[in-house]
């Protein structure tokens, strides 16, 4: 048979590690120790899907033990044996994801080789998702060789967005990508070019809302000399150049009608004739399409076609605003930060924990546009300084529209608290009570987190957690 995941068992009691082997061992690839120091000097040198623990052990706790390990990088599932545990430590080890699984003792061999098949397709499922974001890792470097460029979140927030890049970019087909101004989907665009078939062949970029109307024909087609007045030379359009490459329509929802009418030709017909000239070229080009407005809308009011739509929206990818990712601001300043420091000559700055806790309050109209100018913006103001501080950001006007609108929410939500009180419709604990679960539901559950980020006590947490 088959062994399915590689498992170590510590416990200081030997008889018991000698029947955990023997009933398991045909099953699973099991190593025992009875001591938990040379667990942790084998943890050191080679790694393990499943770590099972005793907790109550001379020297050194299970608690402890995984701890230790975890630091290590060891395992991938963990399980804690125990018959002694006060629940509060117990609910900490598994905050702070030491264990996926408590065993009271006394135990079945039968019921913990169960649990140990449940442990084996956790960690499989673990193990192709890290498959995955290696992935992505590697496609990460291959983008900042072509751009200099890289996808911030792409393995947290964007993780959905870019497997569906990853997915897509090898497939020959158009793509349609939307999202607010400034959420990113140029470079959303290059890095489906630069991972795919296509990556050396030409990525040419056209935005329909910075040429002007009359103008905007003889971009996307070219023409030919003599064609119109100042014509005075043969010009190739940007759908030629595009010829084994991909050619990225921006604003492609403020594209005139007439001109949808001769893309659609194109894309049906693989070619293309320059303004004033009767000869047909043959292009093969892949399509790319970015709108931060509704097309559908647009098609219901007649002012794009729905054919169009169809033939360049054969796959779609949705971009979240920058205020649906306030987790990736963080990261996303540290690198502008970077780029601008050394752009400008000036050594890097810190940003302090309040002048971040103050970017997180702003919801970035702009999105990440807005945030790559601001910190610019911010780096020349501090370029004689070393610690960024809210301060230095007045120019977002965050205080006086954005602080000042959340204080007078505050007070009235505190009004209607106070009402509610003195009416009897609510007891006083039941709103403390109320907003410590929203909080620690916020913090899907994670204790640990949740004191670090509020400065709460833990106790306050677990008191809330022991009456659910």
């Amino acid at each position: 048979m088959e062994k399915k995941a590689k498992i170590l068992f510590v416990d200081d009691e030997e008889i018991i590690l000698s029947n955990v082997k023997d009933f398991l061992e045909d099953t699973f690839n099991i190593t025992t120790e009875s001591s938990p120091h040379a667990a942790l000097e084998l943890l050191k040198n080679e790694k393990f899907d499943i770590v099972i623990s005793d907790f109550k052990m001379p020297k050194m706790s299970g608690a402890d033990f995984l701890s230790a390990a975890k630091k290590l990088d060891g395992y991938i599932y963990g399980i804690l044996l125990t018959a002694y545990a006060e629940k509060s430590i117990l609910q900490q080890m598994i905050n702070d994801n030491l264990i996926n699984k408590v065993i009271e003792k006394p135990y079945k061999l039968r019921d913990l080789r169960d649990i140990l098949e449940e442990g084996t397709v956790f960690c499989e499922k673990k193990k192709l998702e890290a498959e995955k974001i290696e992935a992505m890792k590697l496609s990460f470097e291959t983008l900042r060789n072509e751009t200099d460029e890289e996808i911030i979140g792409a393995t947290t927030t964007l993780k959905d967005v870019y497997e569906k890049v990853l997915t897509i970019a090898k497939h020959p087909v158009n793509v349609l990508i939307t999202g607010e101004t400034g959420t990113g989907k140029e470079l959303i665009a290059k890095t489906i070019h630069y991972l795919s078939p296509r990556r050396y062949g030409p990525f040419i970029k056209i935005n329909s809302t910075a040429i002007p109307e009359t103008l905007f024909e003889s971009e996307l087609f070219g023409y030919k000399k003599g064609a119109f007045s100042n014509a005075t030379q043969d010009k190739a359009g940007k759908i030629e150049l595009a010829h084994n490459g991909t050619l990225f329509l921006d604003e492609v929802g403020d594209m005139e009608l007439g001109l949808q009418a001769k893309l659609l030709r194109v894309l049906q017909e693989k070619e293309v004739e320059r303004l004033g000239s009767n000869k047909v070229m043959k292009v093969d080009f892949r399509l790319i399409v970015a709108a931060n407005k509704n097309l559908m809308t647009k098609i219901d009011e007649g002012l794009f076609r729905e054919d169009l739509f169809y033939r360049m929206n054969e796959f779609s990818i949705s971009l979240p605003p920058l205020r649906d990712r306030k987790d990736d601001i963080e990261p996303m300043f540290q690198y502008f930060m970077n780029k601008s420091c050394k752009e400008l000559d000036i050594p890097t700055l810190e940003l302090s924990k309040e002048a971040l806790n103050y970017l997180k309050q702003w919801n970035w109209p702009g999105n990440i546009r807005e945030l790559k100018n601001a910190v610019k913006r911010v780096c020349v103001i501090c370029a004689d300084e070393k610690i960024i501080r809210p301060e230095h950001f007045d120019f977002l006007g965050l205080r006086k529209e954005h602080i000042s609108g959340k204080q007078s929410g505050i007070e009235g939500a505190i009004e209607t608290l106070k009402n509610s009180i003195l009416s009897k419709e609510l007891a006083f604990s039941e709103v403390e009570d109320k907003i410590v679960t929203c909080i620690l539901k916020h913090f899907n559950n994670n204790v640990a987190e949740a004191v670090e980020q509020t400065g709460i006590s833990k106790n306050r947490f677990y008191k809330i957690k022991d009456t659910k």
